[in-house]
């Protein structure tokens, strides 16, 4: 969790710097991994009444990727709300038996997208 929450420190200071405030309206999209088909449904049933969410293969063999995202709809948040949801995630996929993986965070207002997989934390 320590280096998802890292992660996201760093990408809302990125944010930041680029405009992005606690009432830009942003689209949240999403990547868990998994080894269990059973389970990644069960994420899905979880977290299905506030995402959209998709069951895929994964280019690795014996995985599946749970994809998920807000759009249409955006929404608004403050830097305790970003580190919550980011730790929501990573402890929710973690009871279900898979990795919150990336995340990205998309403003139509700017038409910009940060992502969680430019960044490098150790």
């Amino acid at each position: 969790m320590n280096r998802r929450v890292a992660e996201a420190r760093v990408l809302w200071n990125t944010m930041e710097s680029e405009g992005f405030t606690p009432e830009t309206v942003a689209a949240l999209d999403f990547v868990f991994f998994s080894n269990s088909e059973n389970e990644a449904k069960e994420l899905i049933e979880q977290l299905s009444e506030n995402y959209s969410l998709e069951l895929t293969p994964a280019s690795e063999k014996n995985y599946i990727l749970i994809q998920g995202t807000t759009r249409p709809y955006g929404n608004e948040f403050t830097f305790e709300q970003w580190l919550s949801w980011v730790e929501f995630m990573v402890s929710v996929g973690f009871s279900h038996n898979a990795v919150f993986s990336t995340w990205s965070v998309y403003a139509p207002s700017s038409k910009t997208t940060w992502s969680s997989e430019s960044i490098e934390v150790q």
